[in-house]
């Protein structure tokens, strides 16, 4: 059973619950993003494998902070599992309150990069991937904005992808 850590209204943890009820009880609680960089200063974006709902391109990793990892590990965690990367400069952009599937979260931005290897996804995880610069991403985004998680728009309007 995993656990995670409950946070309180200063983002603080305080409680540990199981990761079942804190989904269903839509909890306060700890989360990180990746975006992950190549040599070209392109940027990686996915589509997840989903039956559930539509695939949007989002930001190669995403992943619950378990109680007793840090941010930063589980960074790392989520880098390994969908992309076999386990050598990578990653640095923390920002930790910011988000609405997250309708919790808020703490949410932890990282940049992760350059990435000089040969790429590989992991496909039980990611349905595709790109790599994109900044004229390209734009191009997509003003043709089909709704094609694009809101957090990938947000962090492009807040000047991170491509600094």
């Amino acid at each position: 059973m995993n656990l995670i850590e409950i946070n309180d209204n200063n983002g603080s943890p305080f409680l540990l619950m199981p990761e079942h009820i804190v989904k269903k009880k839509k909890m306060g609680h700890r989360i990180i993003f990746v975006l992950l960089k190549d040599k070209k200063n392109k940027i990686l974006l996915v589509k997840k494998q989903s039956e559930s709902k539509k695939a949007l391109w989002e930001f190669p990793c995403y992943g619950i902070v378990y109680a007793g990892e840090s941010a930063m590990g589980t960074a790392y965690k989520e880098l390994k599992k969908h992309f076999y990367i386990d050598n990578i400069n990653v640095k923390e952009i920002t930790t910011l309150p988000y609405l997250h599937d309708d919790i808020y979260v703490s949410a932890s931005v990282f940049l992760a990069g350059p990435f000089f290897g040969s790429f590989q996804f992991n496909p039980e995880t990611i349905a595709d991937a790109m790599f994109l610069d900044k004229e390209e991403f734009n191009g997509l985004l003003n043709y089909d904005s709704e094609a694009f998680d809101p957090i990938i728009t947000w962090a492009n309007r807040a000047n991170w992808l491509y600094t």
